[in-house]
């Protein structure tokens, strides 16, 4: 076998032909040439698109630092309910983000870059600066209601991350009760620094929720090391419900779980009926969220949302009410 190799000098890619000499013997010089003039039109084609993925991740990050830098960023709020009564009691603030060709970029991709490129504390006062604009009235008029904001371990082990919340939350009047912090599952969640910034969360009156519970590190350790208020139950447990999969029998240990640890529960990816029927004879209160009781929205369509439901609840009693 003939072998020829060739690499950029600019990007991380090679692309390697192969031609027995047999085969360069048999076809002749004529077809010998345009073997290998198709061969490099398609080395050169994959490199081509080799360099544009490249180029793309390579500006991401400068992208995403311009739209932090011109508040470019949008929060979506997905309802959370009381599963007892189906009524709205809070939201989760979801972060999402369209690039500069028009591309949805996933949130998961956009936290990822975020990290490793150390600015992901910047997207976090973003979105706490939203929610208090989008929310903050209703926040500070609804002591019952409150809004989950999801952070990294990255985040809260940051010194200035609890004062900057804190007096976010000061200048607009919204009490700490009022706002969850959301962690994911992680290693690093359990770093001295993040378990005493939780601490100092809690004692300022925030609760605190490990997001995603069940498919990262979950053990009866790792929550009392944290010491959170609240589980959030994975959307791959919820999705099983209903089926063969053996995630459906690990439900029942996680309820059992949160009950001796005394932690407030909340189910997330709940779409169907059966699957909220399941956790209804729970015998402590459930919180959930799913598309069964509505998508992430903008703020707007999420207040809208909300005031319906208030208005249906009180021309149900015969009152009149209005939301703040």
């Amino acid at each position: 076998m003939l072998f020829a190799t060739r690499c950029s000098a600019r990007y991380l890619g090679c692309v390697t032909g192969a031609i027995s000499v047999a085969t360069v013997y048999s076809m002749g010089r004529p077809m010998f040439n345009v073997y290998m003039a198709i061969s490099g039109l398609v080395g050169g084609l994959l490199g081509f698109l080799g360099s544009l993925v490249d180029c793309r991740n390579g500006t991401l990050e400068q992208q995403l630092l311009r739209a932090i830098r011109r508040d470019g960023l949008m929060l979506v709020y997905q309802p959370v309910v009381d599963l007892a009564n189906r009524q709205i009691v809070g939201a989760e603030a979801l972060v999402r983000w369209t690039d500069e060709r028009g591309l949805a970029v996933p949130p998961d991709v956009l936290i990822r870059r975020a990290e490793e490129r150390g600015f992901v504390g910047e997207i976090t006062r973003l979105a706490v600066g939203h929610v208090l604009r989008d929310l903050g009235a209703l926040l500070c008029s609804d002591p019952g209601f409150h809004v989950s904001v999801n952070v990294t371990a990255f985040d809260l082990a940051e010194t200035g991350f609890e004062p900057m919340l804190e007096a976010a939350l000061a200048q607009v009047g919204v009490r700490s009760e009022s706002m969850t912090i959301e962690i994911t599952e992680s290693p690093t969640a359990r770093h001295e620094r993040t378990i005493k910034t939780i601490r100092q969360l809690r004692a300022a009156g925030h609760r605190v929720h490990i997001d995603d519970f069940g498919t990262g590190y979950s053990s009866l350790a790792y929550l009392q090391d944290l010491a959170v208020d609240g589980i959030k139950i994975d959307k791959v447990f919820t999705q099983a419900i209903g089926t063969n999969s053996v995630s459906v029998g690990i439900v029942p240990q996680i309820l059992a779980m949160a009950e001796v640890l005394h932690l407030e529960i909340v189910v997330e990816g709940i779409e169907t009926e059966e699957q909220a029927r399941y956790f209804v004879p729970a015998d402590k209160p459930i919180r959930a969220q799913g598309w069964l009781f509505g998508k992430p929205v903008p703020a707007g369509e999420f207040l809208e949302m909300l005031a319906k439901e208030r208005e249906n609840d009180c021309a149900s009693v015969g009152e009149v009410c209005t939301l703040s």
